[in-house]
């Protein structure tokens, strides 16, 4: 198994950017970030450069030291670049530690917030773990070099040992790393909480069954507040409902019945006897103004046009 140095030289970079990004609820990385990962590019390619691999010393060396100091390491770069990688780790697992402290130094009586804390300190630790061993293995190499007389580097089989831990370490933690955001936001947390409790597509099917067979959507009062005391049920529910099921909100939700009226309604020959105000009207739009747009908009076509278009079909 082999694991690239400059790779697990990423990790500790990208876990500090990871809780930087939590701790401050940004959504994705600003562009002054960017600049940390700069730091791991001029690692990455001044680690691939392919340095000269010297095997010809005053120590004798086995077929096997020829073999897994070529298989391990085949650039052979220089000790100084390894004391880099080891410095960036170290720095890292500072600066992350810096984040923490100063984020957490209020406490909270929230059981929540302390198992976030607990989480995101045991991720840092790792983090730290991490860096000490790579800098174990830095000496290893190092005295290799001074002893043997050539730069094998026989920290890899290390490094994969520590890359597999932490992989499942992580699998095994996943639920709580992928929500962070979601319980460090008290609302995105209880609705997170109520998806986990409530069956939000049977109540879905539910509600938009007896809208459509009720046509509750033809009443003046067909909005959130009101549905909610018709069908009984909490609004937050409705709300979760309705956009776990790809509608942006409720007016949204309630135009899509609107809309499908008006169409049945066109199909039928209406617009042959009544004009379109009527037809906005029928379909339960109070301003024709806001029909007209969005019938338009969900259809791409004028009530009119659609009418013409369905009448040559």
């Amino acid at each position: 198994m082999y694991a690239n140095p400059t790779i697990i030289c990423a990790f500790p970079i990208l876990a500090y950017l990871y809780i930087q990004t939590l701790l401050s609820k940004q959504i994705m990385f600003e562009k002054k970030d960017i600049y940390h990962l700069v730091i791991f590019i001029l690692i990455f390619i001044i680690y691939e450069f392919p340095y000269k691999t010297n095997l010809y010393s005053n120590n004798t060396l086995s077929e096997e030291h020829i073999f897994w100091s070529n298989y391990l390491r085949p650039n052979n770069p220089p000790i100084w670049i390894l004391g880099i990688r080891i410095f960036v780790s170290v720095a890292y697992c500072l600066l992350t530690y810096r984040l923490l402290n100063k984020y957490f130094k209020v406490k909270s009586q929230s059981e929540l917030i302390k198992k976030i804390k607990k989480w995101l300190y045991m991720f840092t630790n790792l983090k730290l773990f991490l860096a000490i061993m790579l800098t174990a293995a830095g000496i290893l190499v190092m005295t290799s070099v001074k002893q043997r007389g050539f730069s094998s580097d026989f920290s890899e089989p290390i490094r994969a040992l520590i890359l597999l831990f932490i992989v499942i370490f992580i699998y095994k933690k996943k639920d709580i790393l992928f929500n962070v955001p979601v319980y460090l936001n008290q609302n995105d947390y209880n609705n997170l909480k109520i998806k986990e409790e409530i069956n939000l597509n049977e109540i879905f099917k539910n509600i938009s069954h007896k809208i459509l067979i009720q046509e509750l959507y033809l009443n003046k009062s067909f909005k959130l507040i009101w549905l909610s005391d018709k069908l009984d049920i909490k609004q937050k529910h409705i709300t979760l409902a309705i956009s776990e099921n790809g509608f942006e909100n409720f007016s949204s939700y309630a135009n899509h019945f609107k809309i499908n009226k008006s169409k049945k309604l066109i199909k039928v020959g209406y617009l042959d006897d009544f004009s379109i105000d009527a037809l906005a009207l029928a379909a339960g739009f109070n301003a024709t103004n806001s029909f007209y747009r969005i019938f338009k908009s969900s259809t791409g076509l004028t009530p009119r046009r659609y009418a013409y278009m369905h009448n040559k079909s």
